[in-house]
């Protein structure tokens, strides 16, 4: 799904650190240090990182922090942000081709996976992160848990509003509409600049992954030893888990 994957990113790229707090990164820092130092992990490649905070704070932590994308417009704005992390455009379905090294740590965060609508472009992109470990490397995915969502018919999450320092106002809603097999994510934006406001609509599919169809591609790529969690507090994944984390060793 790369082209209405990056023509979605690529819409917004622009506004998305002002849409995700700063308070959204720090509180997941507890929880990917103690994974990490569970494992013994030095290096990291943050496969769908956006505009870069994940590894620019894992950096900031004092690891060897690296981020790929497939959205450029999302790159540029990750290498505005930090010149001491190497971010650069990639597939995650192809990372074998697109980076000659190994880490000891893969992310995939977000619900990026969810992207893919096949299931056998899903188990391509856990494929290639388990090429690009080292031996005994981990890789830590998270998604959304969807399947709980349309069962609850949530469907509207709570709007973020910010005020610029000029009176410029970002006001954004997210809505979903849920199908058969997927769901499509729509994030809608009011920007109001020099008092003229000015809407957008972007919108992008996620294949609707349960926990089951998940688990079991991690270990068709090759994964084991695979702990499942609810949150970032380490909570045992259950059916009313807002999000399904998964970590898995080689």
């Amino acid at each position: 799904m790369k082209n209405q994957t990056s023509k979605f990113y690529n819409g917004f790229a622009d506004k998305y650190d002002i849409m995700i707090s700063d308070k959204r990164y720090n509180a997941e820092m507890p929880f990917f240090e103690k994974i990490f130092k569970d494992n013994k992990v030095k290096s990291i490649l943050d496969c769908a990182c956006g505009t870069g905070w994940h590894a620019i704070k894992f950096k900031e932590l004092g690891f060897e922090a690296t981020g790929c994308d497939i959205s450029d417009d999302m790159i540029k704005i990750a290498k505005s942000n930090s010149s001491s992390v190497d971010f650069f455009q990639a597939d995650f379905k192809k990372l074998d081709k697109s980076i000659d090294k190994k880490f000891d740590c893969v992310i995939c965060w977000g619900n990026s996976l969810s992207h893919e609508l096949e299931e056998k472009d899903i188990l391509s992109a856990l494929k290639n992160m388990y090429n690009v470990l080292n031996k005994k490397g981990i890789v830590v995915v998270q998604i959304r848990n969807l399947p709980k969502l349309i069962k609850e018919n949530k469907r509207i999450f709570p709007m973020h509003y910010h005020k610029e320092p000029n009176g410029d106002v970002n006001l954004f809603i997210y809505v979903l509409d849920f199908y058969k097999t997927k769901t499509t994510y729509n994030v809608i934006s009011v920007i109001e600049s020099d008092g003229v406001p000015k809407f957008e609509v972007n919108s992008s599919d996620y294949r609707i992954v349960t926990f089951e169809e998940i688990k079991s591609l991690m270990c068709k790529a090759g994964f084991k030893n695979l702990k499942a969690y609810g949150d970032f507090q380490f909570t045992k994944f259950n059916k009313k888990s807002d999000d399904i984390i998964l970590v898995g060793s080689k």
